[in-house]
């Protein structure tokens, strides 16, 4: 099990990873308030994916999560293996590693660049 730490860095690591993306890729990705929730450390981190950067993350209260537009639970060695390039998103989210709670119109955007 990974710690709050290593997370907020793996988040650093997301944040300067999709700020580094083609502008293709950027405008792919649609306008939405974001949350993940790490089962195993029972801590949550909330941001907004804007102009396809992912900006004001900060961590939140797990209850506050249902807010976001798309809510992602996982735990902490799943989002760090992601995070750096070990396991791919889709195939963590097909084999119940990550789950996604959110509208199938936001799903299906997302899709087009995950």
């Amino acid at each position: 099990m990974a710690t709050v730490e290593s997370v907020r860095a793996g988040l650093e690591a997301l944040v300067a990873s999709m700020d580094d993306l083609d502008p293709d890729t950027r405008r792919k990705i649609p306008d939405r308030a974001v949350s993940a929730y790490f089962t195993d450390l029972d801590t949550a981190f909330a941001g907004r994916l804007q102009s396809g950067s992912l900006v004001d993350v900060a961590e939140i209260d797990p209850d506050a999560r249902k807010e976001a537009h798309l809510r992602l639970s996982l735990d902490s060695d799943t989002f760090l293996s992601i995070v750096e390039g070990r396991l791919d998103f889709a195939h963590a989210w097909s084999h119940g590693k990550v789950k996604v709670d959110a509208r199938i119109r936001d799903i299906w955007e997302l899709r087009k660049f995950l």
